[in-house]
């Protein structure tokens, strides 16, 4: 079942800069890092780049994936390719396409794919992303037919634990189905939530554009007065499919844009062999009514979600407790190649007993950690009179960017074995990154390039950071100077 979409639209919702952009960066600081940062518009050829398969993985309202390798590295990822000519004009001028980059780049969370870089040439737009090898949970479907709940609650956690951080970004996804939830890998259940085309940023009032997939589609939709809800009823279709093995309803999208006008899911009927606490989840997700739906906040925190959440060994907590309390902020160059590597380069799913531990410790499900949630764990370790200094302390080193909450990739600098991130090949690649030019050395432009993203940084500011590695005094920074600090790091983090 094919999604579908206003033709062309009248207006094309911006997206909010990100706050590093049109600002003057004057001390230290002040600089931040985040996976977004280091998402970057590439001029080359996209085909000097990469090396693309003739085979296509799949194709959106917008374009076609395939898989590519990157040259430089043979890193395998995918991209989305999108033809102008397929496009109305206005989308052309306007790069409408890139929304999606600007999405992907400010989210920081476990079920969101990477991004890594966007180009435009004359023929196509081109956005690269993460491969998730695993397939789609259409095929898992297809492959289960139906899932045990234990399995079903596993998989809705991770679909609304992404959607809550969505929307507390003011971000509503619009086409959640199960051929946008992709798995990393063919042995797990672990999911990324991809396609962000159709997606927005939203703020108080309502969407009244029609997009989505029919059969997944909420029923506000069809009446053109719509808000963040609507992925909710979505969730709800996918979970219903998850348990019982078939949607409620089927047609051609005509008909089932007839059914949605006057829709009313008999949950009771449905799902005979279904617990209660499932249907009551199910009821609250496919509620017609989208001011009365439950919200995906509601749904984390739901008894039937609560009931089949993994558990995390109290070994694993406390040792990334412990990693916690020792982590100390470094100096902000070393801060931003340790956000790159773990962020863009190392295999995401080495994570796992990481993000296992993230997702205990977000008891909110709002995507980080609040000092307060950390608070509530430390009390369970240390004596009372310990714990806010410890919260303290660890907020302080661990959020970086002062924002008040650890963000995931925050949460991964901290706790992650200082030995996995810096091996030489993974610092070789980070010095590719920051050598835009490839000649070996990194200068002052490339440097204020790789730490921002369009905010400005004063020359008095760069020398400094550049000072910090610069032994030898050339104005650049060669390979050797550029593993010496990672290295050096190491060697005080063992000494320590």
């Amino acid at each position: 079942m094919g999604s579908i979409c206003s033709r062309e639209p009248t207006t094309y919702t911006s997206t909010p800069k990100l706050k590093s952009q049109n600002y003057l960066i004057t001390k230290e600081e002040e600089l931040a890092f985040s996976p977004g940062i280091f998402v970057r518009e590439n001029g080359a050829c996209f085909n000097s780049v990469y090396d693309v398969d003739d085979k296509s993985l799949g194709s959106g309202r917008n374009g076609e994936v395939k898989k590519c390798k990157h040259i430089a590295t043979n890193d395998v990822r995918v991209v989305k390719i999108i033809r102008k000519a397929d496009l109305p004009q206005k989308m052309i001028e306007t790069r409408a396409v890139f929304k999606e980059v600007e999405i992907l780049k400010t989210v920081d969370h476990p079920n969101m794919p990477r991004i890594y870089e966007f180009f435009e040439d004359e023929i196509n737009f081109y956005i690269v992303l993460e491969l998730c090898t695993g397939g789609d949970l259409f095929d898992k479907i297809l492959e289960f037919n139906i899932f045990t709940e234990s399995q079903a609650a596993e998989i809705m956690f991770q679909i609304l634990s992404g959607l809550t951080y969505l929307h507390s970004k003011s971000i509503v996804h619009r086409d959640i189905k199960p051929e946008n939830i992709l798995l990393s890998n063919k042995n797990t259940l672990s999911l990324k939530i991809i396609d962000y085309d159709t997606a927005t940023f939203f703020g108080s009032g309502f969407h009244r554009e029609m997009f989505g997939t029919p059969l997944y589609m909420a029923p506000e939709i069809v009446k053109g007065r719509y808000t963040e809800k609507c992925d909710l009823w979505s969730c709800g279709m996918i979970m219903l499919i998850l348990l019982i093995g078939r949607p409620p309803y089927d047609g051609t999208d005509e008909e089932i844009l007839q059914i949605l006008k006057n829709v009313n899911i008999d949950i009771e009927n449905l799902c005979p062999g279904v617990s209660e606490e499932a249907k009551s989840l199910l009821k609250s997700l496919l509620e017609a009514d989208p001011d009365k739906r439950i919200s995906a906040k509601e749904a984390c925190l739901h008894p039937w979600i609560k009931s089949y959440t993994q558990s995390v060994s109290q070994k694993d907590i406390s040792k990334v407790l412990l990693r916690m309390k020792s982590f100390k902020r470094t100096s902000k160059l070393r801060e931003a190649i340790h956000t790159f590597i773990i962020s863009k380069i190392m295999d995401p799913n080495i994570y796992s007993k990481e993000q296992k531990v993230f997702n205990f410790l977000d008891v909110n499900r709002d995507g980080t950690i609040s000092s307060k949630e950390l608070a509530e764990l430390l009390k369970k370790e240390l004596p009372a009179e310990e714990v806010d200094l410890f919260t303290d302390t660890i907020m302080q080193h661990v959020d970086s960017d002062k924002s008040g909450q650890i963000d995931y990739t925050e949460f991964l600098k901290a706790t992650i074995n200082y030995k996995k991130v810096c091996t030489k090949e993974n610092l070789l690649r980070a010095f590719k990154f920051f050598d835009e030019d490839g000649n070996g050395t990194i200068e002052y432009s490339e440097l204020s390039s790789a730490l921002t993203d369009g905010a400005m940084i004063t020359q008095e500011l760069i020398q400094e950071l550049m000072s910090q590695v610069d032994t030898n005094q050339d104005g650049k920074i060669d390979l050797d100077e550029f593993e010496s600090l990672l290295f050096d790091a190491l060697n005080v983090k063992k000494g320590s």
